[in-house]
């Protein structure tokens, strides 16, 4: 780089062959130190003049690191890191819009399903119309025959009149039954629709509720699929009526579509476990059952809890909408408490005295059924392990007494099949009661009948639900979770 001679007294620069300087005209002589070498380097400090470096005792030439860097060398690499990240999120755009189309199609399949049931509910009202005309009809009828009747007595033979009246009385019964098997029908149908409607809402506020934010790959649902298990499902059932669970040989669970997979209900004199983990809702399901019988059949029975006092159980049922003045007169509920003050004085181990209070207390009060809960507590109770001996043994005293029992378990139903006690196959039925969780990360109740002696069951899981005082039973949605 060339050097230039700087002023001693206002630092102008000038060249070597200059006299004075031309700012303040300083004079510069040859030789004579009047003016100093500066060197022109980016901001760096000048370097050693010619006098410095003679009069220098060291004689090494130092060193001049370079005075410019490459500009882009902080930006080394980003190049291609900033554009693996353009991609990227170019990739996740067409994600989320591919996510909104397929919302925007559920969307469209959800209001076809909305009117779908609008339509239904015109139908039914359209036949609940002609059956009112069939009934003024039918009065009608009754009434000009009564006149008809009245002014020819003679007319109709003793025979004719029989015959007329059993008419009239089939045809009356006809049509109060054809309006009943209706009206459960509309609630049923009414009751799955508004099942389907909550949970594809759910899917959808879910799913909204993901746009705009980078996701994993979730299970697909085929909403196509679904509706058509669901149009399937629903025209199986629409004509074939409505199963009253009142033949002879069987106890209705009143829980509509339960009785429908148990082919009208259980069997008597059946030992039924009803399994599943905590928060199942396996207590509450066995208390409905004995207080839909007692307060809606006329059933007598009796809730054994050996873990809950009743004044607890029973606060949890009313919060269920199950009151208890509605059961009060034909289900008893009773607890250890109740169970040691009736039994006082009385010797043995408790699954002796737990044996002989039943026995006592069904002779007295006639009782139907009953539920024990739970298993695991009556075998924590006793003195010695309950062998499967010990099992049958005490599921014998129970068919005995003519009793229809529901016994309560907690061990999973993956142990119950290896279990030597062996009372899922002493049990003449069972119904597995367990947790699913879904693809959306919300848990359903899942129900299903393992098996139930002398009953053509429906063995499929169903998704149970508990609203207005009872329990729901649909086909679960969600089919990725079911497999």
């Amino acid at each position: 780089m060339p050097r230039v001679l700087e002023c001693s007294r206002c630092g102008a620069g000038i060249s070597h062959n200059d006299t004075q300087c031309w700012r303040c005209g300083e004079p510069v002589k040859a030789g004579s130190g009047g003016a100093r070498l500066n060197a022109l380097s980016m901001g760096k400090a000048p370097g050693p003049g010619i006098r410095d470096l003679r009069n220098s005792t060291n004689k090494e030439i130092p060193k001049v690191l370079p005075a410019i860097r490459p500009i882009l060398e902080q930006y080394n690499g980003r190049e291609k890191e900033l554009g693996d990240r353009e991609k990227e999120v170019k990739e996740t755009m067409a994600s989320l819009e591919a996510e909104a189309r397929e919302m925007e199609a559920a969307a469209m399949e959800l209001e076809k399903e909305r009117l779908a049931l609008k339509e239904a509910r015109d139908r039914i009202a359209r036949r609940e119309e002609e059956l009112d005309a069939k009934a003024i009809l039918l009065e009608d009828i009754l009434t000009v025959t009564r006149e008809i009747k009245k002014e020819s007595p003679v007319a109709l033979s003793k025979d004719d009149q029989e015959v007329l009246q059993d008419a009239s009385t089939e045809l009356g019964s006809v049509l109060g039954e054809e309006r009943e098997r209706i009206r459960k029908e509309i609630e049923r149908e009414m009751a799955e629709q508004l099942t389907r409607i909550q949970q594809l809402e759910a899917e959808l506020r879910v799913a909204r509720s993901q746009l705009g934010k980078e996701m994993e790959p979730a299970v697909q649902v085929d909403i196509s699929q679904v509706l058509a298990d669901v149009t399937s499902e629903m025209r199986s059932q629409i004509g074939a009526g409505m199963s009253s669970g009142m033949e002879d040989g069987s106890v209705p669970t009143h829980v509509e579509r339960l009785d429908h997979i148990l082919a009208g209900g259980v069997p008597e004199g059946s030992v039924v476990l009803v399994n599943g983990p905590p928060g199942s809702m396996k207590t509450s399901l066995t208390y409905n059952i004995l207080h839909n019988a007692a307060s809606k059949g006329s059933v007598k029975g009796m809730f054994l809890s050996l873990e809950q006092d009743s004044t607890s159980l029973l606060r949890q049922m009313a919060r269920l909408d199950m009151k208890r003045d509605e059961s009060l007169d034909r289900l008893m509920v009773v607890d250890l408490v109740d169970l040691r003050r009736s039994m006082e004085g009385q010797s043995g181990d408790w699954r002796s005295i737990i044996t002989r209070y039943i026995e006592e207390t069904v002779k007295a009060n006639g009782l139907k059924l009953l539920a024990l809960d739970s298993l695991e507590s009556f075998a924590a109770m006793s003195q010695n392990e309950l062998t499967r001996a010990d099992i049958q043994d005490l599921f014998d005293v129970f068919r005995s007494l003519g009793l229809t029992t529901f016994v309560i378990s907690e061990t999973p139903m993956a142990r119950l099949e290896g279990d030597r006690r062996m009372e899922l196959y002493v049990a003449d039925g069972a119904l597995e009661l367990s947790l699913k969780e879904t693809g959306d990360s919300h848990v359903q109740r899942w129900m299903r009948c393992v098996k139930m002696r002398g009953a053509n069951i429906d063995p499929r899981f169903y998704c149970m639900m508990h609203a207005g005082g009872s329990f729901i039973l649909s086909v679960p949605m969600n089919r990725a979770c079911a497999e």
